[in-house]
């Protein structure tokens, strides 16, 4: 992936991330916002990141961690990939770049993404219990 597409892909993705969290607090606070739970109601592996990303934002890390422990790293992505892509547009590096292309190198490896993919899905199972 290219520098241009990769930046110009993470500024969409998180003004997308800012438009939902404000979209959904204050025009539907009290309202499952999950998509795919609405529609099949089975929970996805990220029901609750929503609220978790609240949950944080208010100081209750614990509530954070039962809505969805996905919330921190979503939390920490938001708050510093917009950073990250300024510093990185203005200095003219490719810190992110390298970044990414490090993290993508390390999801290569098996002994890396097996652990991963096991927790998403123990993520995914952790949230069937919660929504029985």
């Amino acid at each position: 992936m290219t520098k241009k597409k990769l930046y110009l892909f993470l500024i969409v993705i998180c003004t997308i991330g800012y438009v939902w969290l404000f979209w959904s607090h204050y025009y539907y606070p009290n309202v499952e916002s999950c998509l795919f739970h609405r529609i099949t109601h089975v929970p996805c592996p990220s029901c609750g990141s929503t609220r978790s990303v609240f949950a944080l934002l208010h100081g209750e890390f614990a509530g954070a961690f039962y809505y969805n422990p996905l919330g921190y790293l979503i939390f920490l992505l938001m708050l510093s990939l917009p950073v990250w892509v300024i510093y990185d547009l203005v200095s003219r590096k490719e810190t992110l770049l390298r970044f990414y292309l490090y993290i993508e190198s390390l999801f290569k490896k098996r002994y890396i993404a097996v652990p991963f993919i096991l927790f998403i899905l123990g993520n995914w199972i952790w949230n069937f219990f919660k929504y029985l």
